[in-house]
């Protein structure tokens, strides 16, 4: 969901993209199940401690089967395509659309954007590193064809600072974080919680903002299920997608005590929480529609010109508007 994807999950690793594709051919269960839906959802859902969402399907005949919890989107989707869960949760359109391009018969059936875009590239105090032209030989940390590595390569392009004078390393967030405090990495590009978390433990300066930086959104809060899966279950999809909308609006206007009920997972200090609920991120969630296709077009032809992806993707063809 909004919360666990940008504020507590891990990245999306790589590992996981080349096994969709070999899951592919053992999906014995493309039509589902009828009046039951199989949700993915990652180490802190805000709609699962909640039980609304799954009480409003359960009123329109659809019981709720929660599957997981889940690191990263990654292995969600490879839960989908293995045929163990129905939808992917709302996770990053970036390793969705390499999951594609490995092979994954997915489909795009609901997306969201975020405001502000909190994502941040961090540096560690001590480092010298106070702009992004001060990156050039020092160690930056991201996760592999996601979020933090687009971000990277956007502050590099923007700022004229060749790729090849900045030493990449490429880790999960809970590593990155680790290494961050110990001093193995200079900067890190991450999302909203660990970045929180890199100010308040750490003294972490952001020397670049995606919102403020950015013209434009590349990556988003997306859900996927199989193409056979759409086909057959158009109703269960609507009721499902209507259902997160309503969750992601009651988040929206209850910002803090969301937070709250995730946190009672994860336990953050209050400073870390404190700094996350003053920035009130707010999610748009809607099915896929003209302009959904159009925006993650967008953003997946700059991660295709940058290699970040493997190859080009046409997401009109894996799309399926309800």
């Amino acid at each position: 969901m909004s919360l666990s994807r940008r504020a507590f999950l891990s990245a999306a690793g790589v590992a996981g993209l080349s096994t969709l594709a070999a899951c592919a051919s053992t999906n014995a269960a493309g039509g589902g199940t009828p009046g039951k839906v199989r949700l993915t959802y990652g180490n802190i859902s805000v709609p699962k401690s909640r039980g609304v969402l799954e009480k409003t399907l359960k009123d329109q005949g659809i019981a709720v089967e929660w599957v997981g919890p889940f690191p990263n989107h990654a292995p969600s989707m490879q839960a989908v395509v293995g045929g163990s869960a129905d939808f992917s949760f709302g996770g990053s359109t970036t390793p969705a659309d390499q999951a594609i391009l490995s092979g994954a018969d997915l489909v795009y059936v609901a997306w969201a954007t975020t405001s502000p875009r909190t994502t941040a590239i961090v540096a560690r105090p001590g480092s010298g590193i106070a702009h992004v032209s001060d990156l050039a030989g020092k160690t930056v940390a991201v996760n592999k064809a996601g979020l933090g590595e687009f971000l990277l390569v956007a502050a590099l392009e923007k700022y004229q600072v060749p790729k090849d004078k900045v030493k990449i390393v490429y880790l999960n967030p809970p590593e990155a974080s680790a290494a961050f405090g110990g001093g193995q990495i200079d900067a890190w590009a991450i999302w909203q919680g660990f970045r929180e978390i890199a100010e308040v433990q750490y003294g972490a300066t952001p020397i670049f903002v995606e919102g403020d930086e950015l013209d434009f959104q590349i990556d988003f809060t997306s859900y996927l299920v199989r193409r056979d899966y759409a086909e057959r279950n158009a109703d269960t999809i609507r009721a499902v997608i209507k259902a997160f909308t309503a969750d992601y609006d009651w988040q929206n206007q209850h910002y803090a005590e969301s937070l709250q009920i995730g946190n009672a997972v994860s336990n953050y200090p209050k400073a870390v929480i404190d700094k996350m609920a003053a920035k009130n991120v707010q999610t748009t969630l809607a099915p896929m529609n003209d302009d959904g296709i159009a925006q993650l077009q967008r953003g997946a032809d700059w991660l295709s010109e940058r290699k970040i992806l493997s190859g080009k993707i046409d997401i009109a063809e894996h799309s399926v508007k309800l």
